[in-house]
């Protein structure tokens, strides 16, 4: 789960500032919100597919477990075990899908500036993000702009500054996705 902060969003005397971070107005060139979605379907397809190889590992173990080859008490053995490995590792492929499956969506703010766009803070109000990046525009477009303060609670994402890419080449730039 994503770690929550508050941090002080503000626009005065033509700088934007977003925590300790100060990004001139007339720098940035865009701004704008971002969806940022955990992988359910992958986690899900994932999730299948090891049960399935987990199932058939099994059932080999299980085949030669029943093999003549192999006497009463190893078969016991290799039975016992077999099961215990098996059901221990679908919980695990369990707890991760459900990992997943119960991570929320989060939205982003993007600043694209001269320089490779910047995710800047991610929060799980679409509303509130879209709200401050119409004020961020509003404050571009207009040098009269008062500014405003504002306290947004933001979540630390481990991968959300990468989630932008924008390296020079053809189809390179853009969402990455994830």
């Amino acid at each position: 789960m994503a770690r929550r902060k508050v941090i002080r969003v503000e626009v005065s005397k033509r700088v934007l500032w977003i925590g300790g971070e100060a990004y001139p107005l007339q720098n940035i060139a865009r701004a704008t919100t971002i969806r940022i979605k955990p992988p359910r379907a992958r986690a899900v397809g994932r999730f299948v597919k090891y049960v399935l190889i987990t199932g058939l590992l099994a059932a080999v173990a299980l085949t030669v477990a029943q093999s003549g080859e192999v006497s009463g008490s190893d078969r016991e053995l290799i039975t016992q075990g077999t099961a215990v490995t098996a059901g221990v590792l679908v919980a695990g492929f369990l707890l991760q899908l459900i990992g997943v499956l119960v991570t929320r969506t989060y939205y982003g703010l993007v600043i694209e500036t001269s320089g490779n766009p910047r995710t800047l803070l991610a929060s799980v109000d679409r509303q509130e993000v879209h709200a401050l990046v119409r004020d961020i525009m509003r404050a571009i477009d207009d040098p009269e702009f008062p500014g405003f303060v504002r306290q947004m609670v933001t979540y630390n994402i481990a991968n959300m500054r990468d989630f932008y890419n924008n390296r020079s080449g053809a189809g390179s730039a853009g969402r990455q996705e994830q």
